[in-house]
């Protein structure tokens, strides 16, 4: 009986040691969200980053499109509603048609290395290779959730994934 008991307990305790490392090495390993957003600085692509201040590198944000537009500078702003336990992402300057939204921002494929000097060079950037939402569409986005400092609204900005559901 000891050294059944002996051979049981060892074996639990290979099995619990097997287990903590296999739970260890999932929670360090990247999460299947942040697996969307591009290595490097978050801003890297962006004329003049210095109007956004970083709240978080990699975010992950869903909701509804509720506008579309291409702007001077090659962006689509993307207005949407956001889903259920994406709300934190807003602040009260985050509205679109006065009702709350998040804008992100799908930037030109700029190179990273070198930012745009200002709005007309990156519109001569080529266009971004991401696809471009519909009025309608679900949406799931990855990217750097800054505030932009000329507006006071957070935002997804560059948008460095999404997904049109």
């Amino acid at each position: 009986m000891g050294s059944r008991f002996s051979a049981l307990t060892v074996a639990c305790a290979v099995l619990l040691t097997a287990c903590a490392q296999s739970t260890s090495s999932l929670s360090a390993s990247p999460s299947p969200i942040a697996a969307g957003c591009h290595s490097g600085p978050p801003e890297a692509g962006v004329h003049n980053p210095d109007r956004l201040k970083i709240l978080d590198p990699c975010k992950h944000a869903e909701g509804i499109v509720v506008d579309v537009a291409h702007e001077d500078d090659g962006d689509y702003h993307v207005w949407f509603r956001a889903d259920p336990g994406y709300e934190y992402l807003l602040n009260t300057n985050n509205h679109f048609q006065a009702k709350p939204a998040m804008l992100a921002e799908i930037t030109p494929d700029c190179p990273a290395a070198t930012n745009p000097a200002d709005a007309q060079t990156a519109a001569r950037c080529p266009k971004s290779s991401l696809p471009i939402p519909k009025l309608g569409d679900h949406i799931a986005i990855d990217g750097p959730w800054v505030l932009d400092t000329d507006h006071g609204w957070r935002e997804i900005h560059p948008v460095d994934s999404i997904q049109i559901r």
